[in-house]
C-alpha cells in the first residue's frame, strides 16, 4: 500500500493534533496483532492483574478487518511507517480467508476457541468453518478503502465474490432480506454446512448480542461503498433489501427500564418499557439497548439513504441521532450506551457518533460540527489509553490472576510487554470521569481510531480553489495549514497555500462581535458570513489568516444516568469547548482517570518544533 506525501517541519502550537493520536493508535493496533497466528488480533487486553495479558477470542477474525481499515487511515494522518510489515502481511492473510463468496473464520485444531463467543449462548458447537455476514460487510468496507487509496482494482474480484456470497446466503422475503441467527459461536454466524435455522427475528434483542439489526448493517455500509465506487446495482439492491428489514417497526421504539429483567439469550440486553403516551418511537428511531449496535444500523441505513436520496430514512436517522443525545452529556462527548443498567460509554460508540454527525451534516440535515468537536476534544481522545504509568498503577494495585483464569490452550494468551505494545488502543467502557478496571475489546479500537480519521478528514475539505475549515484543530493539508492555539488562547492561524477562498467555521460558543481577523498582518473586518462560516476571498498563496477571540472558562453541571441507581451529577469546567476539569472524581487505584488537564488551563500556548505529514491523497468515502 503506497503512502505518498511529505513532511513539513516547523514550530507549531503544542495542542491537540489528531495525527499524533493516529501514531499512537498505530502502536496499539500493530502491537495487538499476533504474527504467529495468521496476523489475527488479540481481541482482549486485560490490565487488572499483576501481569497484564492479551487473549485471543472467537471475535478475532470478525474484527480483523476493522484493524485493516484503520491501518491506512492512521498512516494517511501521520505518515508513520510503524508496523508496515505487519499491515502488509495482515492484508495477505485477510484475502486468504475469502472463499466461496464469504469471509471465513476457519476451523483449526490449534485454535479451539475460534467458535466460542460467550458460553452462555454459544449453543451446540461444531468443528467447521464459520462466516459472519457482518464480518464480510466489514471486509467489503476494508477492500473499498484500500481501493480508494491505492487505486488497485485487482482486488475487485474479492469484493464481487463477497457481494454474490452475501446475496446467496441471505433469507429473502417479498420486500426485504435478512441474515438469521442460525449458527453457533458468534451471533448470526453462517456455518459452512449452511444455516441451522432461518427464522425471522421477532424483536431487536434476539441473538447472542441482544441485537439483531446491527448484524445486517455492516453489510449495508460495505455494499453502498462498493456501489459508489463501481455502480454495482446488485450491491445497491441488496443494501436496499437489508435496509428495509432494519427499518421494520418491530425493531424500534421503547424506553430503557432500570427495574425490569434483562433480555436476550443471556440476559445481556437492557429491558424496556413501552413508548410514553403520544410518542411513536418506532417512527423516530428511538432505541433502548446497546447503542453501538443501534449506531451500526443507523450508519448503514444512512449510507443507503444518501446513495438513493431517501428523505424518509434521512429524517429517521436524524431523529435517532438527536434522541441519542438525550442519553448523553453531549458537551463532553460521553454517551450512555446501556441506559438504565450498565450506564457506561462504549469506545465503539464514540467513533459512531463522530461518523453520524459528519455524515448527517454532509447530507444537509443540519450543522453538527459542534457535536463532532465536543466528542473529539473530549471523550474520544480521553478513552484512548496513552499513559503507561497509569496502566502500571492499575496492575500494581490488582491481585494475582488465579490459576483457573489462565487459558489451557497454548498460544491463546501472551503477557509479553503488554502495556507498551497496547498503548494507543481504546478502552471498552468508561464513565464520564474514569475507565474503571480498564480492559480492551478491540472492536472499540477499530471503531474509535476510525473516529479520529473521520474528524481529521473533516477538519478541512477542498473543492477547486476553495477550502472549507470545519473544525479548529491542527492539520497539515496540501492546500493550507491550520495552527490551533485552543484551548489556551482563542487564536487560530491558517496558512494558505493554494486557495482563493477559505471559509472557516466558528464554534457556537464564540461571540461573533468579539472576533478580530487579520490577513498577512493587515486587519480585515469579520463581516462576510455564510451561516456559521467566516469567509475570506481573494486570497493568494502565502497569505496568513489570523483569527482571534476571547476564550473564557465556564462551569456547568450535567446529570448522567438520570433516574437510575447510578444517577450522578457532574460539575464541569470548560475552556471554550474543551473540558478541563470534572468532579466528583474516581480515585480508585484500579481505575484509569480521565481529564487530567490542569495544563490546559494555562493561558499561554506551549509551542513545539515538530514534523507534520502532508498526504498527497486521503480517503473520502469512509
Amino acid at each position: 500500500m503506497p503512502y505518498q506525501g511529505s513532511f513539513d517541519k516547523r514550530t507549531v502550537p503544542d495542542t491537540l493534533d489528531l495525527a499524533d493520536r493516529a501514531e499512537l493508535a498505530l502502536n496499539g493496533i500493530g502491537g495487538c496483532i499476533d504474527p504467529q497466528l495468521h496476523h489475527m488480533m488479540f481481541f482482549h487486553v486485560f490490565y487488572t492483574c499483576r501481569e497484564p495479558y492479551m487473549r485471543h477470542h472467537g471475535a478475532d477474525t470478525t474484527c480483523d478487518p476493522k484493524f485493516a481499515e484503520s491501518f491506512p487511515m492512521m498512516r494517511v494522518m501521520c505518515g508513520s511507517s510503524l508496523y508496515r510489515d505487519v499491515e502488509s502481511a495482515q492484508m495477505d492473510d485477510l484475502l486468504s480467508r475469502i472463499d466461496d463468496g464469504l469471509y471465513w473464520n476457519r476451523y483449526e485444531p490449534s485454535r479451539p476457541w475460534y467458535n466460542s463467543y460467550n458460553p452462555d449462548f454459544d449453543g451446540v458447537r461444531k468443528n467447521e468453518d464459520l462466516a459472519m455476514p457482518g464480518a464480510a460487510g466489514r471486509m467489503v468496507r476494508t477492500l473499498a478503502t484500500w481501493r480508494e487509496l491505492d487505486g488497485n482494482t485487482g482486488r475487485d474480484r474479492y469484493i464481487r465474490e463477497l457481494v454474490d456470497g452475501l446475496f446467496r446466503i441471505a433469507v429473502h422475503r417479498n420486500a426485504y432480506s435478512y441474515y438469521p441467527d442460525g449458527g453457533f459461536g458468534e451471533p448470526f454466524n453462517y456455518p459452512r454446512s449452511g444455516w441451522i435455522r432461518t427464522d425471522e427475528p421477532k424483536s431487536e434483542t434476539e441473538g447472542g448480542e441482544g441485537a439483531v439489526t446491527a448484524f445486517q448493517a455492516h453489510q449495508i455500509q460495505g455494499l453502498c461503498r462498493w456501489y459508489a465506487a463501481s455502480g454495482d446495482q446488485k450491491a445497491l439492491d441488496l443494501a436496499g433489501r437489508l435496509t428495509r428489514f432494519c427499518m421494520l417497526p418491530k425493531f424500534w421504539g421503547g424506553l430503557p427500564d432500570p427495574e425490569g429483567n434483562r433480555e436476550g439469550l443471556a440476559g445481556q440486553a437492557i429491558p424496556h418499557r413501552p413508548d410514553p403516551v403520544g410518542v411513536a418511537g418506532h417512527e423516530q428511531g428511538h432505541w433502548f439497548s446497546h447503542f453501538h449496535a443501534r449506531a451500526i444500523t443507523l450508519r448503514g441505513v444512512l449510507e443507503y439513504a444518501m446513495a438513493v436520496g431517501d428523505q424518509r430514512i434521512l429524517e429517521f436517522v436524524r431523529r435517532a441521532y438527536e434522541y441519542t443525545l438525550t442519553f448523553a452529556i453531549p458537551r463532553i462527548g460521553w454517551f450512555n450506551c446501556f441506559p438504565g443498567r450498565l450506564n457506561v460509554c462504549e469506545g465503539c460508540a464514540l467513533g459512531d457518533m463522530v461518523a453520524l454527525a459528519i455524515r448527517l451534516t454532509d447530507a444537509g440535515l443540519g450543522d453538527f460540527w459542534d457535536d463532532v468537536d465536543a466528542v473529539v476534544r473530549n471523550h474520544l481522545v480521553e478513552q484512548q489509553l496513552i499513559d503507561a504509568s497509569l496502566l502500571e498503577r492499575v496492575a500494581a494495585h490488582s491481585s494475582e490472576r488465579p490459576p483457573e483464569d489462565h487459558s489451557r490452550y497454548p498460544g491463546q494468551e501472551t503477557t509479553d510487554n503488554v502495556i507498551q505494545r497496547s498503548l494507543g488502543v481504546f478502552a471498552g467502557l468508561s464513565t464520564p470521569v474514569s475507565i474503571p478496571g480498564p480492559w480492551i475489546m478491540q472492536c472499540c479500537t477499530g471503531n474509535a481510531s476510525q473516529g479520529l480519521y473521520y474528524a481529521w478528514e473533516g477538519i478541512v475539505r477542498r473543492s477547486g480553489d476553495s477550502a472549507q475549515v470545519n473544525l479548529l484543530l491542527n492539520r497539515a493539508d496540501p492546500s493550507l495549514d491550520i495552527d490551533s492555539y485552543l484551548p489556551h488562547e482563542g487564536k487560530v492561524v491558517i496558512r494558505n497555500k493554494t486557495n482563493r477562498r477559505i471559509s472557516i467555521r466558528i464554534p457556537s460558543w464564540v461571540d461573533r462581535k468579539e472576533i478580530r481577523t487579520h490577513v498577512s498582518g493587515r486587519p480585515r473586518p469579520s463581516e462576510d458570513w455564510v451561516g456559521n462560516f467566516l469567509v475570506f476571498d481573494d486570497l493568494k498563496p502565502g497569505n496568513e489568516i489570523c483569527i482571534d477571540f476571547p476564550i473564557r472558562e465556564t462551569v456547568a453541571s450535567y446529570t448522567a444516568n438520570c433516574r437510575t441507581p447510578m444517577e450522578q451529577t457532574y460539575a464541569c469546567r470548560f475552556r471554550g469547548g474543551t473540558l478541563v476539569d470534572i468532579s466528583p472524581r474516581d480515585d480508585s487505584p484500579t481505575s484509569y482517570p480521565l481529564y487530567q488537564r490542569d495544563l490546559l488551563r494555562n493561558d499561554k500556548t506551549p509551542m513545539k518544533k515538530k514534523r507534520r505529514f502532508v498526504p498527497e491523497k486521503t480517503i473520502l468515502h469512509w
